[in-house]
């Protein structure tokens, strides 16, 4: 996958976030604030932390270096949009 916008990983987690809430049988959330913290919204938990990073990974074809990213920016989807389109246009 070429260049990738901050908005292509946002619509990307907004569905991600939409299956993994209706197959949970959790309501499913609007559209995704720049400010909503997925884990403070319990919309996703610890594991689900984990398996969003390699969705992520999946999707874009590459690895992202998570680390690099202030940990409480990791859960904003906001910050963690910008962050992945950065890591995908540094390489």
């Amino acid at each position: 996958m070429n260049e990738v916008s901050s908005e292509q990983i946002r619509t990307f987690l907004q569905q991600y976030i939409l299956e993994k809430s209706r197959a949970g049988g959790k309501d499913t959330p609007g559209e995704l604030a720049d400010d909503c913290d997925l884990l403070l919204s319990g919309m996703i938990d610890s594991l689900g932390l984990l398996d969003l990073m390699t969705a992520i990974q999946e999707h874009c074809q590459r690895e992202i270096d998570f680390e690099a990213l202030d940990p409480e920016q990791l859960t904003v989807v906001g910050p963690l949009c910008r962050y992945v389109s950065g890591q995908l246009a540094s390489r």
